[in-house]
């Protein structure tokens, strides 16, 4: 015979939890009454019951939301049952793949033991579901360029079984795979993607776009760092104005390199300067009473990743430098005849003494900008 037992006795609510007692059978529930969720996601809701002495295993528990004659939504829980003294058990339950307006409502606990018996406790667990605010996490690595990497992008929430598509956009990866991991009634999804950056990657947007259940989208953009050796550019430049030799070193690197001029070992007179900015080193200076028209000089730059050298050719003042002209979308330089101005193209500028050769003019010129070329061409 069917029996169903509504009765209340004792309820006492704490914070969100609340904890209930029915003096008369000895059955207690402790869960959260409210609890709220984002659309596309999902929850779960920590439950423990205490089951009299007079019922004995098996014991089905259910959660379900609606009229107990006539569910419209039924929900196993799952069981760990670990730690737990011998007359509680977990009732925890969790919901996945929520829908707003759809998954939210009252649930409440329905118990079943031996021939026909049920009980269902009278208090409920009110789900309310709100629009999607979490975003993807994506973990970057120490990144190093040349270097395998891996970049994870790990799907909102913690749901067992996300119905999440992953896509990567702004490097192309060399192969993408699916992780998981987590514990019972919880779980962590990601997309890993496998990639070598490049010096070129630095200060690229990378973004991780996850759809849910094919309908709701999010995403989150992350700025890559990539660590490279120094590379010395082709604006650097030596020239020779009377008896005085003046040259400057512009060299990129991540982090920002150090500029060293050997020459300088041998030279008791001599000036120097050095601007930083934006993983750019430049270096120049003045040694007077220098003869070696056709000599060239050698410029080191190094920093933690490597070190890399390059030999400029000196040029007597009276040699024309042809401009170079170009409008590549990468960093340039031009040089005025103002006495102490650089430009560095994208808007950034600073300072610079190259043209401190006062009522001198310098050459207009639009060095070679630094990519993938200029890297291997500096270290063949």
């Amino acid at each position: 015979m069917l029996q169903i037992l509504f009765i209340l006795t004792v309820i006492i609510m704490t914070s969100s939890e609340l904890s209930y007692t029915d003096a008369r059978t000895n059955f207690s529930l402790k869960v959260e009454d409210n609890i709220t969720g984002e659309d596309g996601l999902c929850i779960i809701v920590s439950c423990v019951v205490t089951i009299p002495e007079s019922v004995s295993d098996p014991i089905r528990t259910t959660w379900f939301k609606g009229d107990p004659q006539n569910l419209s939504v039924e929900v196993s829980n799952f069981k760990r049952n670990i730690g737990f003294p011998q007359n509680e058990k977990e009732c925890s339950f969790s919901l996945n793949h929520l829908v707003q307006g759809k998954s939210d409502g009252e649930y409440r606990l329905k118990l079943e033991w031996g021939e026909g018996n049920v009980y269902i406790f009278p208090q409920t667990v009110n789900i309310t579901v709100k629009e999607l605010t979490q975003k993807p996490t994506i973990n970057v690595p120490l990144l190093t360029a040349g270097e395998k990497a891996e970049i994870s992008c790990k799907v909102p929430g913690d749901c067992l079984l996300p119905l999440a598509d992953i896509v990567w956009t702004g490097i192309r990866p060399n192969n993408t795979r699916l992780g998981a991991r987590g514990v019972p009634g919880r779980s962590e999804h990601s997309s890993i993607m496998t990639f070598y950056p490049k010096p070129e990657h630095h200060n690229t947007e990378l973004t991780c776009t996850v759809t849910l259940q094919g309908r709701i989208r999010t995403e989150s953009t992350v700025i890559l760092k990539v660590r490279h050796s120094p590379v010395i550019l082709n604006s650097s430049r030596c020239f020779v104005w009377g008896d005085e030799l003046s040259c400057m070193c512009v060299s990129s690197g991540v982090p920002s390199p150090q500029i060293s001029w050997p020459v300088l070992k041998d030279s008791t007179k001599h000036s120097s300067a050095v601007s930083v900015e934006e993983n750019i080193s430049i270096s120049n200076i003045s040694i007077p009473g220098f003869s070696k028209v056709s000599a060239t000089v050698e410029c080191v730059s190094e920093n933690l990743i490597g070190t890399t050298k390059m030999e400029i050719q000196v040029h007597n003042h009276a040699e024309k430098q042809n401009p170079k002209v170009s409008r590549r979308q990468s960093p340039y330089l031009f040089y005025t005849n103002h006495p102490k101005h650089f430009h560095y193209e994208n808007h950034n500028c600073f300072l610079f003494s190259f043209c401190h050769f006062l009522e001198m003019s310098c050459s207009l010129t639009t060095p070679d900008v630094y990519d993938s070329k200029d890297e291997q061409k500096n270290h063949n």
